[in-house]
């Protein structure tokens, strides 16, 4: 062989080699994720064809303050060397700023940076903000970048994006790679005050966000709580996380090193449902973490949302539908945030606080996390509030509107903040004894434009939890089996939430069904984290039908409705009876997964949409199917065995009572959604059939058993007039 030949052949193997070395990859069934850490370009790929799935760079990158000048600074390989087969140690260089290192980990999920470490170079610079897939921009493309004042772009490229909830009114969670614009989408606490369009409570905070194609989504999401705003920049096409810190407004650590743990986790599946539940996967549920079941909720909202500030009818309507929790929602105390009754407005406050209790009721109280009305009559002071660029008191509202209600924010890092809070909660547990506590408004305060909190700890996305979990941890020292309800899916969060909640179906505006689908089909990816979900309902009861449906799976059963229909008029016993039979037979467990059968998690093709659904439970090393909702649409796509014999007209849920499958449950729970009838293997005859509505329960004798098959027809009459039936084998 030639001997420059044999140079050529060996320097291009080498060139291979070196290449491989710089180099890391996982696959995931049918996809390939690779990047090439030296060039930071990875991509995902689909195995079959080759495809492509999304591309973008990984490393990140800083626009800073520095020497007086603001800089842009994008990490770039040193030299990267192996820990073990699936550990890596990369040398980092950002141009003249700082050196640094990030240590990397292949799980069996995906990607994680472990952490990454940075050491400035000269005087400390200001963080305005940190990236995840950016770039300098490219000369050769600059005449086709929008409107931009700073020198890089993002890089992540796909077909479309997956953000749950990421607008609501109508709720949408899929979009196309174009249709954001110049967007920016809040992924944690901060919404409104980001510029991010609003968006309902639920599910924020996510500090994750999905793309990819119809072939394939990659997750990309945080492995702790971020000290920055997280959200998710778009500009055009192009996306990339941005964690605004603002720290030439508000000072900087003085350090000259800084780091971050777990700050990126990568993982890729077959549709977004998927990829975000095994990004979920990658955290771990404490074992001390087994919270008691919550009874059935009735919440007061939607009453007073119409000025209608009377408290005895609801408790009333809540005892009649077989609740077993009245909830105090917002409007109850003297004033946002002190937690004290307002006694002009419900002088019979505490008597009626007494009849709820009497009734058989728990009670809960709605609270404003970080939010207080009169600092000043509480016996704050401005320093232990947030202050603006000009050193004033910060004030917020929900939507951020100038000229609405709005409210002082509390600083976590001031001791006079931290002690009102302790005060407040010890008050509110020893005078109103709550069982639950549903604190709001987290996503309610400013954003890092208009101020922050001057202990660096509590910044960012650090800013609510910390409010939240000092509310909480004081709530549990007086008891310790007192539910804290919020929001937010995060799997960060979820170790505090003991309840999550849809939040009132008011935010969907004109598209309750499918805005509640969607919500649900997202909730269902905290079935595993022992976290119950309160699918709640909206305020109008002729749309009342779909959230009780939705509910028979999520778990926990909550209302917001009114105690009178439009024009005043009464609510209907179909109406009540749906209610009443969701919380006498909601599942008392809270670990489970969900069963799709026809239903669409969504994809860029259509949103994630609701037909027939179930629920999965662990008994003896099975999966059992102990909840069933049927619906008529498209009820010919289901393939799954178990359901070959079952015939059925209108809609349906089938909620096991014990521990058993419904198909050999001991005590089934049958609840009619409109006239029409239902025919189900059962494993034996029943021996008795109990039709239970509102006014009495009693035998039933009108069904059929045939070649075991369990057959019951109802007509539009006896449809309004039964909850549901009780099945006894």
């Amino acid at each position: 062989m030639n001997k420059q030949i044999f140079i050529y052949i060996l320097a291009g193997l080498l060139s291979v080699c070196f290449a491989r070395a710089q180099s890391i990859g996982f696959t995931s069934e049918k996809l390939r994720f690779e990047w090439n850490v030296k060039m930071d370009e990875a991509k995902i790929t689909e195995l079959s064809s080759g495809a492509n799935i999304w591309k973008g760079s990984i490393l990140p990158a800083w626009w800073l303050l520095r020497n007086g000048k603001k800089e842009f600074t994008k990490a770039s390989l040193v030299t990267m060397s192996s820990q073990g087969e699936d550990s890596w140690i990369v040398s980092l260089r950002m141009d003249q700023a700082a050196t640094g290192s990030l240590k990397i980990s292949r799980t069996k999920q995906g990607l994680q940076f472990d952490k990454l470490s940075v050491r400035w170079n000269g005087k400390v610079p200001a963080i305005i903000s940190m990236y995840y897939g950016v770039r300098a921009l490219n000369p050769l493309t600059e005449s086709v970048t929008p409107a931009w004042d700073k020198p890089f772009m993002p890089d992540w490229e796909a077909a479309g994006y997956c953000i749950p909830g990421a607008k609501e009114g109508p709720a949408q969670s899929f979009f196309r790679s174009w249709d954001f614009g110049l967007a920016n989408i809040a992924l944690g606490s901060f919404g409104p005050s980001t510029g991010s369009p609003y968006g309902a409570a639920f599910p924020r905070p996510l500090y994750f966000a999905g793309m990819g194609t119809n072939n394939g989504f990659v997750a990309l999401g945080a492995g702790s709580i971020p000290d920055a705003a997280m959200s998710l920049h778009i500009i055009g096409s192009r996306g990339c996380f941005e964690y605004l810190y603002r720290e030439d407004l508000w000072g900087r650590p003085a350090a000259s090193t800084r780091s971050w743990d777990i700050p990126l986790r990568i993982c890729i599946d077959e549709n977004a449902w998927q990829a975000f539940h095994k990004y979920f996967s990658t955290f771990s549920v404490s074992a001390k973490k087994n919270p008691a079941v919550m009874k059935a909720g009735w919440n007061s909202w939607g009453t007073w949302s119409r000025l209608d500030y009377r408290i005895a009818p609801i408790i009333s309507m809540a005892e009649k539908a077989g609740a077993g929790l009245f909830v105090f929602d917002g409007s109850w105390e003297e004033q946002t945030g002190n937690a004290r009754p307002d006694l002009k407005k419900f002088p019979s406050f505490y008597q009626d606080l007494n009849a709820a209790k009497a009734a058989g009721m728990d009670i809960g109280v709605w609270q404003s996390v970080g939010w207080v009305k009169d600092y000043k009559k509480e016996g704050l002071h401005e320093q232990d509030l947030l202050l603006n660029r000009f050193g004033k008191p910060c004030k917020a509202n929900w939507n951020f509107d100038p000229a609405g209600e709005s409210y002082y924010c509390l600083d976590p890092g001031s001791s006079g903040a931290r002690d009102y809070l302790i005060s407040r909660t010890l008050r509110l547990m020893k005078t109103i004894k709550p069982t639950l506590i549903k604190l709001d408004f987290g996503y309610g305060l400013p954003s890092p434009d208009m101020s922050a909190p001057r202990n660096h700890a509590f910044r960012g996305e650090r800013y609510a939890y910390e409010l939240f979990r000092l509310i909480d941890s004081v709530a549990k020292s007086i008891d310790s089996t007192v539910a804290i309800m919020y929001y937010g899916i995060s799997p960060l969060w979820t170790e505090l939430e003991d309840v999550v909640s849809l939040d009132d179906q008011g935010d969907l505006w004109y598209a309750a069904k499918e805005g509640h689908d969607e919500w649900s089909i997202w909730a269902a990816l905290l079935s595993s984290r022992k976290t119950q979900i309160s699918a709640s309902s909206g305020y109008d009861w002729s749309r009342d039908e779909e959230a009780v449906l939705n509910s028979c799976i999520l778990g926990v059963p909550s209302a917001v409705l009114p105690v009178s229909g439009i024009e005043n008029k009464s609510i209907s016993s179909a109406h009540l009876n749906r209610r009443l039979a969701i919380n006498s037979w909601y599942r008392k467990t809270i670990l489970w997964s969900p069963l799709w059968l026809n239903s669409h998690t969504g994809d860029m093709n259509g949103p994630p949409t609701l037909n027939c659904w179930g629920r999965m439970e662990e008994k003896d090393s099975a999966s059992i199917l102990t909840a069933l909702v049927l619906r008529t649409d498209n009820k010919e796509k289901i393939t799954d065995l178990r359901l070959s014999k079952m015939i059925w007209t209108s809609s349906w849920a089938l909620i096991s009572q014990d521990d058993r499958n419904i198909f050999s449950s001991q005590k089934l729970a049958l609840i009619p959604f409109g006239s029409g009838s239902i025919s189900i293997a059962l494993d034996k005859k029943p021996l008795s059939v109990i039709r239970k509505n509102i006014e009495k329960s009693e035998p039933y004798h009108d069904w059929q058993w045939n070649q075991g098959m369990f057959t019951i027809t109802i007509n539009q009459e006896l449809f309004e007039n039964t909850a549901g039936f009780i099945i006894e084998p």
